[in-house]
């Protein structure tokens, strides 16, 4: 038991380093993606080529962060595993280089060019945010873009990428992302409400982007002739996230200190699983739904022992 508990502590710096939690939640997007479009699990050698892209990239993507991000964590966060020294900024650049390359070639294996053209434009994204766009007033757009063409990557195997339906959801869920991070750009300080206020206004116009889309199921490709008016399941799961979200931004805005604010993004992050559930359960239903919902319960059962910010 303890040499079982040894290992645990030796490997969770470099779990924390690449925010394992988080690396589900962007299997959710490419995986809801991929059930809008097609409404099937079938084909596994199609779809589970871009879920594992997406995981690729988006740890790719973290543990660069973090390298680029060295000097900053050594002042504000001296804990995390490249500033304490758990964890070499060397390893960190080749797992993060080597990630951002597997993932495109994942996509590519799932027998679709345009995949894999999505995948590397995906990464592309990431590594322009990490290596700069981040420190500027576009770092929570390219932010809100990366997390747009994860869900993309899911579409890419339809006719215009799900055509303008899908786009609706990719681009609602970037606009939830893009208020999450200006949430997490004062998470370190206290007493800032600006970028709560932003983010948090920025989130709930993505619920009504999303909720729009949940009305407008029929307009997906393939969507069912009996699919309900009124998608009640779908419709009650983004509402229940909606009040859940504005629940944390609300606590931050009353105590604005890094605590809370960084629980105000966790709960963001976290969120973004159960968004991608609504929308496919008011557009195929909650047999599919729960397929993405399982992605939740590693993301959440880690999130307790990792953090995700």
């Amino acid at each position: 038991m303890d040499q079982s508990k040894s290992v645990l502590v030796s490997i969770k710096p470099y779990l924390q380093l690449i925010r394992l939690p988080n690396v589900f939640t962007a299997a959710a997007d490419s995986l809801a993606g991929w059930l809008l479009v097609k409404g099937s699990l079938e084909n596994s050698g199609r779809w589970l080529p871009l879920v594992l892209a997406s995981m690729a990239i988006y740890a790719a993507g973290i543990a660069l962060n973090d390298v680029f991000d060295y000097e900053i964590d050594l002042r504000e966060r001296p804990k995390r595993p490249l500033p304490s020294g758990k964890v070499s900024r060397r390893f960190a650049r080749y797992l993060g280089g080597g990630l951002l390359v597997l993932g495109p070639v994942l996509a590519g294996l799932s027998g679709a060019w345009i995949s894999f053209l999505v995948a590397a434009c995906l990464a592309g994204c990431v590594l322009a945010y990490d290596a700069g766009l981040k420190r500027t007033v576009l770092g929570p757009e390219a932010m809100g873009a990366c997390r747009g063409l994860n869900l993309l990557l899911g579409m890419s195997q339809v006719d215009q990428l799900g055509g303008p339906s899908g786009w609706l959801v990719a681009g609602s869920l970037a606009l939830f992302v893009v208020g999450v991070t200006w949430i997490s750009r004062s998470e370190t300080e206290s007493g800032q409400i600006r970028g709560v206020v932003a983010g948090m206004t920025l989130q709930n116009l993505a619920f009504l982007g999303l909720l729009t889309a949940a009305f407008r199921a029929t307009s997906f490709p393939d969507a069912s002739s009996t699919q309900a008016v009124l998608p009640l399941e779908g419709l009650l799961v983004l509402l229940l996230v909606a009040w859940v979200v504005n629940l944390a931004g609300a606590r931050a805005l009353r105590n604005p200190v890094p605590g809370t604010l960084q629980r105000a993004v966790k709960t963001g992050v976290l969120s973004l699983v159960w968004l991608n559930v609504g929308v496919v359960a008011a557009v195929r239903g909650p047999f599919y739904a729960l397929a993405v919902a399982v992605l939740w319960v590693p993301a959440f059962v880690l999130g307790r022992w990792v953090y995700s910010t």
